[in-house]
């Protein structure tokens, strides 16, 4: 069965004033979490910070330094975007992460936040799939340098092949140089994924199989 297709399995119908008691207990249970956030982003923002090489990434007109993606802001958000040397497309859930961006960017930068996206693919690779998605952000390539491998992007498993991360890093700039303030990979990314918020609000979540769902809910492969 596609997703596109209604599934036979529903919640159970009730009255309403059932369904405002269990949604009352719902909500109660979300403003846990909220206020647990609330402490957690407050413990991010006393995190320390740790200065970081002012690599030479590549861009599609040549050298781009770490403090260039910077532009005039003094805070950058790097999306490190899963995409190997001999690849030939970017990796498809780094990919549908970039499709959840704001469609106006310009949102981040009026809040002094540039954004730029970083890959180890060579730039022709890079140029060439951003065309094809349609996308403008910024990216550019690490290939020339040990920013990958430096920061945990690039790692090599038990039988010495490698394989990559996705996620984010957060930088501000201070007196010229990029401080890196906080990081996040694999399912930390999903704080800023829409898409992925509002599948987990609908009755049958995000459909994936690693997911706590009634007996006959839709559930397909999460990489699938």
């Amino acid at each position: 069965m596609a997703k596109d297709e209604q599934p036979q399995a529903a919640p159970e119908a009730v009255d309403r004033a059932r369904f405002d008691a269990a949604l009352s207990g719902q909500v109660a249970l979300e403003k846990e979490v909220t206020r647990h956030n609330d402490r957690v982003a407050a413990a991010r923002r006393r995190l320390p910070m740790v200065e970081v090489e002012d690599y030479a990434f590549t861009g599609p007109d040549g050298p781009v330094r770490l403090t260039d993606l910077f532009g005039d802001r003094y805070l950058l958000l790097v999306q490190n975007v899963m995409f190997g040397p001999d690849w030939d497309e970017g990796c498809p859930s780094c990919t549908w992460a970039v499709d959840n961006l704001p469609w106006n960017m310009t949102r981040l930068s009026d809040e002094g936040i540039a954004f730029a996206m970083v890959s180890q693919a060579p730039i022709g690779k890079l140029e060439a799939w951003r065309a094809k998605r349609g996308w403008e952000h910024r990216w550019v390539s690490s290939a020339d340098t040990t920013y990958h491998h430096d920061w945990g992007w690039t790692r090599t498993d038990d039988e010495g092949e490698e394989y990559w991360m996705p996620g984010y890093s957060y930088y501000l700039r201070r007196d010229g140089k990029p401080y890196l303030t906080y990081m996040t990979d694999r399912r930390g990314t999903e704080a800023i994924l829409p898409v992925a918020q509002i599948m987990d609000r609908t009755v049958y979540g995000r459909q994936q199989d690693w997911e706590d769902s009634p007996h006959g809910w839709p559930q397909y492969p999460t990489y699938g």
